[in-house]
């Protein structure tokens, strides 16, 4: 996975991932919905919306934890953003 120039990682591949596994998954929900209810389909459709559930809470919780660690290792609360310009020498600073 490359990175941007700013070095926030890129998402491309875990978006492709949970995408495509959440878009399996409400397919097969709407495929089950249609069938009589046995205690497997209620297995089935039990386990698909843990997987999913189980996708997003990781989706968005590692994308935190990868930013908490980014700032703690910057010291930055901002990682990714540029630089600041360096202050101007003939004003101090001041604007």
């Amino acid at each position: 996975m490359a990175a941007h120039p700013s070095g926030e990682p890129s998402w491309r591949w875990r978006r492709l991932v949970i995408f495509s596994v959440v878009g399996v998954a409400i397919w097969r929900l709407i495929v089950l919905e249609d069938n009589p209810d046995t205690t497997i389909n209620l297995e089935l459709v039990r386990g698909w919306l843990i997987l999913v559930g189980l996708l997003v809470l990781g989706y968005t919780g590692l994308a935190t934890v990868q930013d908490l660690l980014a700032m703690w290792r910057t010291g930055s609360a901002l990682p990714y953003a540029p630089p600041p310009p360096p202050p101007d020498s003939q004003t101090g600073g001041q604007p």
